[in-house]
């Protein structure tokens, strides 16, 4: 899917009203988003696009509004490492405007066929001199993947693979990068992003979902998981 460009033409509250997330509404009533909208160019991408590369110079912000991309990174052997996903309402793309800061640390591509708003920094800074709120939502932003990162750490090692599976699949339904459907919440990931995400290899991590399924947690339609409105499973009946 080409790239679109647009003026003020982007997404407004009621277009993002179906793919809501708490930060995506917040950001839609503030008063300042129509002048955001302004100085944006909206980017449609299809699934697998780049958004940015690792090592490019630093020049503008993104804002998230649909879809999902996913934050990568090359390891120190070469392997490539899922760090996490972003979801609408979610900026990224910020730590360009740190004095210092001269290169992109990750490479960010697109899971799911997203829809973002690109904003040249220097636009940014004059616009949050008259809707300092935007400050505020990206400071939030920033402190809660921090807690997420140092929750994960702590935990993940342990954890049984088929609780940190779960919460993976949990957590990025929880931010955003799910879609309503009847019953539940459809996700599409692969499972060897799933086990990059969970901390386990690609073939434990379809074992794991599979075993969900039969369980009656989620449902498996190929690569798309549906996530049942149901609680979470208990130690014993993700026990192998």
């Amino acid at each position: 899917m080409a790239d679109q460009a647009s003026g003020n033409k982007g997404p407004r509250t009621g277009k993002a009203a179906s793919l809501s997330t708490p930060s995506l509404d917040r950001l839609c009533r503030d008063p300042g988003y129509p002048s955001l909208l302004a100085i944006s160019r909206n980017r449609q991408l299809a699934r697998h696009r780049v958004v940015i590369e690792a090592g490019a110079r630093p020049t503008c912000l993104y804002l998230l509004v649909s879809g999902l991309c996913a934050v990568r990174h090359t390891g120190s052997q070469g392997q490539d490492l899922l760090l996490a996903y972003f979801c609408p309402g979610d900026f990224f793309g910020e730590m360009g405007m740190l004095p210092g800061v001269q290169a992109r640390s990750a490479r960010i591509d697109v899971a799911a066929d997203a829809t973002l708003l690109e904003i040249p920094y220097d636009e940014f800074l004059t616009l949050t001199e008259r809707h300092p709120s935007f400050w505020l939502e990206l400071a939030g932003q920033l402190a809660s993947r921090l807690r997420t990162t140092n929750r994960r750490l702590a935990e993940m090692p342990a954890l049984h693979a088929a609780e940190r599976v779960w919460q993976a699949l949990s957590a990025v339904v929880a931010d955003g990068g799910g879609k309503r459907v009847p019953g539940g919440q459809a996700l599409r990931i692969t499972r060897q992003d799933l086990g990059k995400l969970a901390g386990c290899s690609r073939e434990l991590a379809g074992t794991i979902i599979r075993d969900l399924a039969i369980a009656g947690r989620l449902e498996l339609r190929g690569q798309t998981i549906v996530l049942l409105d149901q609680p979470a499973p208990s130690q014993a009946e993700l026990e192998p």
